[in-house]
């Protein structure tokens, strides 16, 4: 089970690293003696190593860590592999992948599959990699808590509204420090009263969750989803721009195509969906971001409707 420290609670963070080059290691462990020294009141930075998955997954197995710094090239298990293996083995654990210089591709792959940041391996700074061992376990924090209930729909099991808000606010601020950009999705289920007017709440609450089903299958489990209030949902695709737009919206479709096939239905599935992207402006909110992709779907139905 997830142990509910990581960190701040603690004057040590105990610290995994799985990497099997003596250079690195040894360049990660100097820039830990001064990160230490970064912010006033951090803790210390107690460092372990490993030198192969199978001696991480090892140690791990023993307990007392509170963070993972992953090499994406280790002998046992290259790439995202190594990545999902540890995911699997300690999901409560936060992870920050070490990814080589240029490889932009794999970075992104990493936070897709779970991986609260990643750093390119190299000579680092003491600041930054104070930075990234604070975010990480602030996100991984962040990403514990929202399973609590009250961030949760309980009719749905996505988060709601104030689930997505938190969540989605350290996403714009890594997206911001990395400039990478995301996907904000604002989707509403038409024709939700009169369902509930003519049929019953409970034909209204399956269209919902008919919805919902739909976001998971299109999404992957890396972005997040929430149902915001009534039948107003929303999405946020890590590392997606407006071009997957088209795509997105194609696979909702095939999904609500899907539901109003099967035999049975009194009421027909219909969602309006509208998009925003970020590409990494900072004046920008969760909240102003959700009111851009409300607005372009509310004028992409009026021009449905015209």
């Amino acid at each position: 089970m997830y142990r509910g420290l990581t960190s701040f609670d603690s004057t040590v963070v105990r610290i995994l690293l799985i990497d099997d080059s003596d250079a690195d290691s040894q360049a990660l462990r100097e820039a830990l003696s001064e990160a230490g020294m970064v912010f006033a009141g951090a803790p210390y930075y107690e460092l372990s190593r490993a030198n192969t998955l199978a001696a991480g997954l090892s140690r791990l197995s023993a307990g007392g860590i509170d963070l993972v710094l992953l090499d994406l090239g280790l002998p046992d298990a290259r790439g995202i592999d190594a990545l999902v293996r540890v995911r699997q083995h300690t999901p409560w654990l936060p992870v920050v992948a070490l990814t080589p210089s240029g490889d932009d591709v794999l970075a992104a792959h990493a936070l897709q599959t779970g991986a609260q940041d990643y750093l390119i391996k190299g000579p680092l700074g003491g600041e930054l990699l104070a930075r990234a061992i604070r975010s990480a376990i602030r996100v991984h924090r962040l990403q514990n808590a929202l399973r609590s209930l009250t961030l949760v729909d309980g009719l749905t099991s996505l988060y709601n509204r104030r689930g997505f808000v938190t969540l989605a606010e350290p996403q714009m601020r890594l997206a911001q420090r990395t400039k990478r950009h995301f996907l904000i999705m604002s989707a509403e289920v038409q024709g939700l009263k009169s369902v509930n007017e003519t049929g019953g709440w409970d034909e209204g609450d399956a269209l919902l969750r008919a919805t919902a089903e739909t976001l998971r299958h299109t999404f992957r489990d890396s972005d997040v989803l929430a149902r915001l209030e009534g039948g107003a949902f929303a999405a946020l695709a890590l590392d997606a721009s407006t071009h997957a737009t088209p795509i997105v919206a194609a696979r909702v479709q095939r999904g609500i195509q899907g539901y109003n096939a099967q035999l049975g239905r009194r009421h027909k599935l219909d969602i309006s969906l509208g998009f925003t992207s970020f590409t990494g402006e900072a004046s920008s909110s969760v909240e102003e971001l959700l009111s851009r992709a409300t607005a372009a779907r509310r004028a992409h139905w009026q021009s449905r409707l015209q």
